[in-house]
């Protein structure tokens, strides 16, 4: 059975906007939940190395991870590893339900970032956990010394590639087109790596393997590479299927959203990846969760002076 909490505020995601929004309002006065289906940090995570971060320098992502929640421990603010599967409104209030239990706040902020998009391949989902992964960072050192192939050509496709071109044997990096997407700075330091080759105009098709895990990978030229693990950093969608039933608006890119972080339900803000803009970055997920944790502290104070 299901137990019931009551908070004034519920943060869901503990990626940089979610701490922030935490360390802000906990510094305020107001005590909220943080609930995070993962561990603290969100993309930080699996984030090799972060060089426009101002004040960290040649820093990695976990350990900013790692500092950043460190901060919200150290306020005492409330943390459930629990995964959100829908969100309620119930009067004035919202019921947050999780797989083990229900919350209900008055305010809520959306900080759960978003998803991995999935290697669109033939057996693809079979060799996931098998030699397919999402995370260079989280199990890169698995293949020290194999063949690995790094699907995507962005910033993350990049870093994936220099940080797996120290570890392991070959790395290939697979390239759907003609031209890297990835900053000119992330593009020179992996083509100057020896064992690192780019493959251009080339897309996976196929996933082939056995019981122990990945083999092979054929690619749409027809050519089939030997590796013993796929990488893939070809960009996140949004996990958005818990919070459906608000009806917030939103567009392509995510949650609609003012210069307060305030969607268009009242009291419900949302900050970090799970936004629409331009710019995806730490410190603009940090700079909205303060924003939005601001506004509700306003909010809640004006209603106190009544």
């Amino acid at each position: 059975m299901k137990s019931y909490s009551n908070y004034d505020v519920i943060i869901i995601g503990a990626g940089p906007g979610g701490l922030a929004a935490a360390i802000y309002l906990k510094r305020a006065g107001i005590t909220p939940l943080i609930l995070e289906s993962n561990s603290p940090g969100g993309n930080l995570n699996i984030t090799h190395k972060i060089e426009n971060y101002p004040g960290y320098v040649d820093g990695d992502g976990p350990t900013l991870a790692f500092r950043m929640y460190s901060q919200v421990e150290e306020l005492d603010v409330p943390f459930k590893t629990e995964k959100v599967v829908s969100i309620k409104r119930e009067d004035k209030n919202y019921s947050v339900i999780t797989e083990s239990n229900i919350y209900s706040a008055e305010y809520i902020v959306i900080a759960s970032g978003k998803i991995p998009r999935k290697l669109d391949a033939l057996n693809a989902q079979k060799y996931e956990g098998k030699g397919i992964s999402y995370c260079t960072v989280c199990d890169g050192a698995l293949y020290k010394n194999k063949v690995v192939a790094i699907i995507g050509g962005g910033n993350s496709a990049m870093e994936s590639a220099l940080y797996m071109s120290d570890l392991a044997g070959k790395v290939y990096v697979i390239n759907r087109s003609s031209v890297l997407r990835a900053d000119e700075k992330e593009q020179r330091d992996v083509i100057t790596k020896k064992n690192v080759q780019i493959i251009y105009n080339s897309k996976v098709l196929e996933v082939i393997g056995t019981d122990d895990g990945v083999s092979k990978i054929k690619l749409d030229s027809g050519t089939t590479l030997d590796i013993d693990a796929v990488f893939v950093c070809i960009g996140q969608e949004r996990n958005d299927a818990y919070y459906e039933k608000l009806m917030l608006k939103t567009d392509s890119k995510g949650i609609l959203v003012d210069s307060n972080m305030k969607t268009s339900i009242g009291n419900v803000y949302a900050c970090g990846d799970v936004v629409s803009k331009d710019l995806y970055q730490v410190v603009t997920a940090t700079s909205e969760g303060a924003l939005a944790a601001t506004s509700i502290i306003k909010s809640i104070k004006n209603r106190s002076n009544f």
